[in-house]
């Protein structure tokens, strides 16, 4: 007969692990839907979700949390999603893919252009291309 008593250790290993899925349970419940808007150009734009493993589709994990939407014009059930920007690494300001750069790390354009010295010098005219581009747009 098999004995279905438990030791106190394996309750507590049971009570770590729920407080663990509940935990993890409330971070995605808290990562789910908001209005992205973007820090330099006022893109604004429902996200679906906050994070480098969106639930909806699994099979990606991003090297940063980003703010991410379901592809609108996909199929349903897909997988198919949309990146819409991220945190900059150094000031947090929210900021869209094309005002932004990625380099290990999200950085907006201005945090980019401040510190272009210590980035690579392949990304210089990109900045560059960037920064000219916000400047022609706010005329």
């Amino acid at each position: 007969m098999e004995d279905l008593t438990s030791t106190p250790a394996e309750e507590s290993d049971l009570s770590k692990q729920m407080q663990q899925n509940t935990s993890t349970s409330q971070q995605t419940a808290a990562n789910v839907c908001g209005i992205f808007t973007c820090s330099f150009c006022y893109l604004k734009e429902r996200y679906d979700y906050k994070g480098a493993k969106p639930p909806f589709a699994r099979q990606l994990v991003y090297l940063e949390e980003c703010y991410i939407m379901k592809d609108p014009f996909s199929l349903p059930n897909r997988g198919e999603i949309l990146v819409l920007g991220a945190d900059c690494s150094m000031c947090k300001r929210i900021v869209c893919l094309g005002c932004s750069i990625f380099y290990t790390q999200r950085f907006c354009l201005k945090c980019a252009s401040n510190n272009m010295q210590k980035l690579p010098f392949q990304l210089h005219g990109k900045i560059n291309n960037l920064m000219k581009h916000y400047v022609d747009s706010s005329k």
